[in-house]
């Protein structure tokens, strides 16, 4: 029996337009009252999550930054780090790409240290609630620890900036995240990671969870699921591996299949 439901947000949860369904609070709602819990599982901040979903927020789980850092409310259940060193040689390599820009991603907040470009300034405030400039992504790793970088190349991430970084895989796992994003994190941190804290938070069943998800960062999220679906709109390797596919994010799809499947 489902006792757990996470769902991406870009492509999933959130329609092209970056809207919520007017459905989808009242039904977190009724699936809380019947003591089913429901999760947003996503590369936005933490903080991006919370504000979206602040009217409810108490009542829901986030996995937020991909799985590196995993909330009920407002309790933080873990939090991932990686040592300093790690990041400069990448982010030395992101410098010289052209067009490519990198938020540096810690629990106290997100961090660029280009603010020239735009789209990018405009793409980072969207996924990044609590973001600043500083002068030296490098030198600013010695005040804070970091566990994430999220590299940006509008439309190309898959067959620009994503080829390139692959080089770092071993020591990191290089996760395209969309169109335009690029992950580097804990090889050992994901979604579908993130999922299994939660549910041996719960004490639940790893079985009794579901998901949804529509990109190649929700691959482990729907494997690691005891049921896994895929949007309409999903990528391709994403839809072959899960169990159902349902409406597109466009079509309320997330939505449309919880009401399905629990006959609300």
């Amino acid at each position: 029996m489902t006792q757990l439901i996470a769902a991406d947000m870009d492509g999933t949860l959130l329609d092209s337009q970056k809207r919520l369904s007017p459905d989808l609070f009242p039904l977190i709602r009724t699936l809380r009252a019947r003591g089913i819990r429901f999760a947003a599982a996503s590369g936005r901040q933490y903080h991006n999550l919370y504000a979206t979903f602040s009217e409810i927020a108490d009542q829901m789980l986030f996995i937020a930054e991909n799985g590196a850092a995993v909330y009920d409310g407002t309790q933080c259940l873990f939090a991932d780090k990686l040592p300093a060193s790690y990041f400069v040689d990448p982010i030395q390599t992101i410098r010289s790409l052209p067009g490519v820009n990198v938020v540096l991603c810690t629990h106290d907040g997100a961090f660029i240290e280009c603010d020239d470009d735009p789209v990018f300034v405009r793409n980072a405030h969207m996924y990044y609630e609590k973001l600043d400039v500083v002068p030296d992504l490098i030198a600013h790793l010695e005040h804070q620890p970091a566990f994430k970088l999220a590299v940006f190349e509008q439309g190309k991430a898959e067959t620009g900036c994503w080829p390139v970084l692959r080089q770092y895989e071993g020591k990191f796992a290089v996760v395209l995240s969309g169109a335009d994003w690029v992950d580097l994190m804990n090889p050992e941190t994901n979604k579908g990671s993130g999922l299994h804290r939660m549910a041996d938070y719960l004490g639940i069943p790893i079985a009794d969870t579901m998901a949804f998800g529509d990109y190649l960062n929700d691959l482990e999220l729907l494997r690691e699921a005891g049921f896994a679906c895929a949007m309409e709109n999903g990528h391709p390797d994403l839809k072959r591996m899960a169990d159902c596919i349902v409406p597109s994010n466009d079509e309320n799809g997330v939505v449309r299949a919880i009401r399905a499947h629990f006959k609300l």
